[in-house]
């Protein structure tokens, strides 16, 4: 089975979506925390937002930050990421940890900011949390379970899922509008069984 990297995957979902939407910023969580994805962004001329582990390297950074009487976040230029013998300027924002453990995040940045700066772009990062959650929501009331390991089985019941999903919003807003009310988080009947009819009756058992 050929396997790719995350930067080829990058490459790829980045080439797709410009052929349907203009793509100034790029919000990625941790696990693209790699060289290689950074520079495929910054290809594309793209500003991108991506957090990293805390290293020792940073652990004086943070003590100024903490014994500072005023200021809660700061930024450092690093030096210019280099990948194939291209590079591009790098920054590293410091700023509270959303966990509210005291603690404090990295974020990784081929934009110059500002101090100022930081905490509305850090806060542009956070509204992609309401994707995971609404993953999260398709997982458990839209998307039927499958034992099947054939992959196109499984797209097609997560694709469904999701129209299933889009459907539902909808009839939620209209219904919202029309009535001044909501039909809540879920939907009362599970999703997932009709889902899990349709798919039954477009790919049958073998």
């Amino acid at each position: 089975m050929e396997s790719h990297t995350k930067a080829d995957i990058v490459r790829r979902l980045l080439a797709q979506a410009q052929q349907h939407v203009e793509i100034h910023k790029l919000f990625a969580d941790r696990e693209f925390d790699a060289m290689e994805v950074r520079d495929v962004i910054d290809r594309h001329n793209i500003t991108y937002l991506i957090p990293r582990p805390v290293y020792a390297a940073d652990l004086d950074q943070i003590e100024k930050l903490e014994e500072h009487p005023l200021a809660d976040v700061a930024v450092e230029r690093a030096v210019p990421l280099s990948v194939d013998g291209r590079s591009h300027e790098l920054s590293f924002m410091y700023v509270p940890s959303t966990e509210e453990d005291g603690k404090y995040a990295v974020f990784t940045t081929n934009r110059d900011v500002t101090p100022d700066q930081v905490m509305g772009l850090t806060a542009q990062y956070s509204h992609r949390w309401q994707i995971e959650s609404e993953y999260k929501t398709i997982k458990h009331h839209f998307l039927p379970t499958t034992a099947s390991t054939d992959y196109r089985v499984r797209l097609l019941y997560f694709v469904l899922g999701v129209v299933m999903y889009n459907v539902w919003r909808l009839t939620n807003l209209l219904l919202r509008e029309a009535v001044s009310g909501s039909l809540g988080a879920k939907p009362p009947l599970r999703a997932g069984e009709v889902v899990e009819l349709v798919g039954f009756c477009l790919v049958p058992p073998d």
